[in-house]
């Protein structure tokens, strides 16, 4: 089997691309010009070049203006953010397909930092609209892809601790992933620090710039690396495609582990991933939690058929923002129930009680009522608990009430 994947690695400095089989990445500049007068759009470099010619008109930072609803009328027509975000994915593939090979991917992955539901709703109706089926269409965060690009190496890569950092123009963040051998599934946790230290790169263009962005890489380094051993460390971004001026810096990663560079990491993550998704079993077989996943098991305790058994709301691993769980239950005499919360290591418990004292008063197991849960993110869930009557006896009241459940804080 030789699935044909689309990785996909989005920000709103650049936007990567790999068509699986080939390795080989395109990077576009997240900008898209209109031709004046003409329904024709560029993207890239190209949109650059087309506005500096006064025959453009450009529009960048696409994925803020979908994140905050936000439209921009381009050559006297106005189009939402999530509209120009279809159009730019529409050409940056075209180009790809062109340099690359023309058949149409059966997975496509895309890589984001900050997943919510909205911005994942509109990524998956943008390739909806280009075509594409919607079980086909995966949004995953850059913690994940980091994960699944790293589990594609020899073993001893990752064999411990693995650190990353992901420098742009406008960021610097910190990657740290920790693989768990004594599951019975490989676990795998992988999180990411925004760190305040990030500098314009710009500076880059002098020696005196360059020595101080040195400076501030290494200090930073010192900070979050701090006494931990490392099986590698990887850095990515274009910047690092020459990485003399990063002399001190580097210095230090090496006295930590072995220092790789990747530029394009996340996209290629994003394509194993899609590997991952199209094989008939999982290559990688491993329990993930990151960005984007629940990092604890969620669930109450129930007796069903004569027997103890607990009901999960949610597993680790499990994407969080999935259709909602809904539960009928009969609580007997008590006037609460509990949320469990166990850590996916299991060293990390905790106990929610949520009280039904709103809920009718009627005799013992003639009290019923539906339980829907809802993940908000891999921290909070919410639970909608309405009163469900018992048959023609006691017909539901309509009483509800929703709750917000922090899992951790």
């Amino acid at each position: 089997m030789n699935p044909r994947v689309l990785g996909i690695a989005l920000s709103d400095i650049s936007t990567g691309l790999i068509f699986y089989p080939d390795d080989e990445a395109i990077i576009f500049p997240t900008i898209i010009s209109k031709k004046k007068s003409e329904e024709a759009w560029v993207v890239g470099e190209e949109a650059y070049a087309l506005a500096l010619d006064g025959k453009g008109i450009i529009t960048d930072k696409l994925l803020k203006l979908a994140r905050k609803n936000g439209t921009a009328t381009i050559d006297g027509t106005k189009y939402d953010g999530k509209e120009i975000l279809k159009i730019f994915f529409k050409e940056i593939i075209n180009v790809g397909m062109e340099k690359l090979y023309k058949e149409k991917p059966d997975e496509v992955v895309i890589a984001i930092a900050e997943l919510d539901k909205y911005i994942v709703r509109d990524i998956r109706e943008a390739f909806v609209g280009l075509g594409y089926q919607p079980n086909h269409i995966h949004v995953i965060s850059k913690e994940e892809s980091f994960i699944y690009f790293v589990l594609s190496l020899k073993k001893d890569i990752w064999s411990n601790r693995v650190g990353m950092f992901d420098l742009s123009d406008v960021s610097l963040t910190y990657y740290e992933m920790m693989v768990n051998r004594n599951t019975r599934k490989l676990s795998v946790n992988a999180e990411s620090e925004n760190m305040d230290e990030a500098f314009n790169l710009q500076i880059l263009n002098n020696p005196s710039g360059a020595k101080l962005a040195d400076k501030i890489l290494t200090s930073v380094a010192e900070k979050v690396m701090d006494r931990k051993k490392f099986s590698s460390i990887f850095l990515t971004g274009q910047v690092f495609a020459e990485h003399e001026w990063a002399e001190g810096f580097i210095g230090f990663l090496c006295s930590r582990g072995r220092v790789y560079l990747d530029t394009n990491i996340f996209a290629k993550g994003a394509a194993f991933k899609g590997v991952d998704l199209a094989s008939e079993n999982s290559i990688y077989n491993i329990l993930a939690t990151c960005e984007g996943r629940l990092k604890s098991d969620v669930f109450i305790n129930v007796f069903s058929n004569g027997k103890s058994c607990k009901m999960y709301l949610g597993k680790a691993g499990d994407i969080w923002d999935e259709p909602n769980e809904e539960l009928f239950l009969i609580p007997d005499e008590r006037e609460s129930i509990d949320i469990n919360i166990v850590s996916v290591d299991g060293k990390s418990k905790k106990n929610i009680p949520i009280t039904l004292d709103f809920l009718p008063k009627r005799p013992v197991k003639t009290r019923r009522f539906c339980l829907k849960s809802h993940f908000l993110s891999d921290k909070v869930m919410n639970l909608e608990i309405s009163d469900a009557g018992f048959g023609d006896m006691y017909p539901a009241t309509g009483v509800k009430r929703n709750i917000e459940v922090n899992i951790w804080d």
